[in-house]
C-alpha cells in the first residue's frame, strides 16, 4: 500500500467524488431526524400497545399517525366518504374496551358487515365527525345522546388518507443518496486492489497494457521522481497532473510539440481570469492542455519535459 503512489492520486478523486454524496447523506440525515420526517413514513402496529385507547392518542400526539392494524367485527354506519362527488371510502365502527372506534375503509362498495379486515390507515382527529355519526346513531336506536358521550373515540383511523405515494417519494429519496454511497465505497475498494478498473486508468490504453503502465508509473514515483510541485508530478518517463476530481498521464515520448500561451480563464463563479497555459501535442496521438497560475512554475514544467527529451533524442 505504501508503494502504491499512483493508486493514492487516483484514490484521492475517487473520495472527491464520494465525499459530496457521503456529505448530502449526513445533511439529510440531520434534517430529517430534526424534523421528525421518520416519524411520518413509520408505520406502527397498533397491537403492540396495551389499551387501543391510549395508543392511539399517544402515537397522535407523538405525530406518528401512519399505522397497521387489524379490526374485527366492523358495522356500516350508513356514512359515506366522497371525492369530487364520487363514493371513495365508508365509515364503520367497531367495539374497543367498551367504545365506539371508528373507521374510514376505502372502498366504493360498502358492505354492512366485515367479519375481521387488516388496514394501513392515518390517525386523524376529527371530533366533529364522530359526534355527528354518534348523533346519527342515537337517532336511528331511540337512545339518548347523553348516554353515549364519552363513549366514542375523537380519533379516527382513515384507510384512504394513508400516504402511500409519500411513502414511496420518501424511501425513494432516502435509497438513492444511501445506495450511492454504498456504490461509491465498493468502487473504491475494488479499485484499490485492482486499479486497473479505475475510470481514470482508461486513458493508460494508448500507452500499453495498463497493469504494466501502473506498476511502471509507481516504480517511477517512487524511485525516479524529478519534479513535484501543486498538481505536477514529472517522472523519466511520465508527466502527471493530479486534479481534484481526476488524474491525467502523458507519456513525455509522446510530446512532439509545446506551446505556451497566456488566456483568459472563465470561472463559474467568480469572473475571468488570466491563466498560463501548455499545449502538449503531437499529430497522430495526443493533444493535452494544463493552465498554471505561475509563469514559474510553467517555465519549470517546460525545461524538464524539453531536458528529458533532448536527453532521450541524444541517447
Amino acid at each position: 500500500m505504501v508503494n502504491k503512489r499512483f493508486e493514492r492520486l487516483l484514490l484521492k478523486n475517487t473520495l472527491a467524488i464520494a465525499l459530496p454524496a457521503i456529505v448530502v447523506l449526513f445533511v439529510l440525515f440531520i434534517l430529517l431526524t430534526r424534523f421528525s420526517v421518520f416519524s411520518q413514513i413509520r408505520s406502527m402496529n397498533i397491537d403492540d400497545y396495551e389499551s387501543y385507547e391510549v395508543g392511539v392518542e399517544h402515537l397522535y400526539l407523538n405525530k406518528t399517525t401512519n399505522v397497521t392494524v387489524t379490526l374485527k367485527n366492523l358495522y356500516y354506519t350508513g356514512f359515506d366518504y366522497y371525492v369530487d362527488g364520487e363514493i371513495e371510502g365508508a365509515y364503520y365502527y367497531t367495539m374497543e374496551k367498551d367504545k365506539f372506534c371508528l373507521v374510514l375503509i376505502d372502498t366504493k362498495a360498502p358492505e354492512m358487515f366485515i367479519g375481521s379486515l387488516k388496514i394501513k390507515g392515518k390517525i386523524i382527529k376529527d371530533n366533529i365527525a364522530a359526534n355527528h355519526i354518534m348523533d346519527s346513531f342515537a337517532k336511528e336506536n331511540n337512545v339518548d345522546q347523553a348516554l353515549l358521550e364519552g363513549y366514542c373515540f375523537d380519533y379516527i383511523i382513515s384507510e384512504p388518507d394513508y400516504p402511500h405515494s409519500y411513502i414511496v417519494m420518501l424511501n425513494v429519496f432516502f435509497a438513492i443518496p444511501i445506495i450511492l454511497a454504498i456504490l461509491i465505497i465498493l468502487y473504491t475498494i475494488i479499485v484499490w486492489f485492482n486499479p486497473k478498473l479505475h475510470s481514470q486508468c482508461k486513458q493508460l490504453e494508448q500507452y500499453g497494457e495498463i497493469e504494466a503502465i501502473i506498476e511502471e508509473i509507481d516504480s517511477q514515483l517512487r524511485n525516479q521522481l524529478l519534479f513535484k510541485k501543486s498538481k505536477i508530478y514529472i517522472t523519466r518517463d511520465y508527466m502527471i497532473v493530479n486534479y481534484f476530481h481526476r488524474t491525467d498521464v502523458i507519456k513525455l515520448d509522446y510530446i512532439k510539440y509545446l506551446s505556451k500561451n497566456l488566456v483568459e480563464k472563465k470561472e463559474f463563479i467568480s469572473q475571468a481570469t488570466e491563466v498560463y497555459r501548455l499545449t502538449m501535442s503531437d499529430p497522430d496521438t495526443i493533444f493535452y492542455e494544463v493552465d498554471f497560475v505561475s509563469e514559474e512554475l510553467i517555465d519549470d514544467v517546460v525545461g524538464y519535459i524539453r531536458g528529458i527529451n533532448n536527453k532521450e533524442k541524444s541517447s
